[in-house]
């Protein structure tokens, strides 16, 4: 008998793990935007400080009360250098020996809430965050700036797994983009 009051307590403290099906591309319309503003020159060499952000995966639980203790494994790194990476080469063309253009990463975070609801079979992201902060060297110039997207789904019970994160990571690469591209 007292076997079961502690597995009961186990299975709430046991967090979850969350796997979802992310993609780390950015938008097609955000690319043929960015080839619109095809700038000139020998293109960029894109170096990212620290080197290992690009295949950072970060296990969080949700920001919000539903999936707190869950262990969602969120790809900030892949999706912000990627969707960037992408920009860029559209807008400058990335080609080893271009102009230098190191991104030190200040920081980096993804927040989510999960829908609440008892019939959600899957779980379903309903609200989301994007903070990124990053030293800019572009040949002598050097910046700093900080880039934030939000976005809720106003639909009961979240229309998409993963698609507000999405949508935020593209929102961050392009204001990185068009930053890289004011200062070019």
């Amino acid at each position: 008998m007292r076997v079961l009051p502690v597995l009961a307590l186990v299975a709430l403290q046991t967090a979850c793990a969350v796997n979802l099906p992310f993609q780390n591309r950015v938008s097609y319309d955000l690319v043929t935007q960015a080839r619109g503003a095809k700038k000139e020159g020998n293109g960029l060499e894109v170096k990212w400080l620290p080197t290992d952000f690009k295949n950072r995966i970060d296990v969080q639980g949700a920001s919000g009360f539903v999936g707190g203790g869950s262990r969602t494994r969120i790809p900030t790194g892949p999706a912000i250098t990627q969707r960037v990476d992408e920009l860029l080469d559209a807008a400058f063309g990335l080609k080893t020996g271009g102009t230098p253009l190191t991104i030190e990463v200040v920081k980096a975070e993804s927040t989510f809430e999960y829908s609440a609801g008892i019939f959600n079979i899957s779980p379903a992201i309903d609200s989301a965050g994007c903070t990124f902060e990053a030293k800019f060297t572009l040949g002598s110039k050097t910046w700093t700036n900080t880039f934030k997207a939000e976005k809720k789904d106003p639909k009961v019970g979240g229309s998409s797994q993963t698609g507000l994160l999405e949508q935020v990571w593209d929102d961050v690469a392009v204001q990185v983009y068009r930053d890289v591209l004011a200062h070019a």
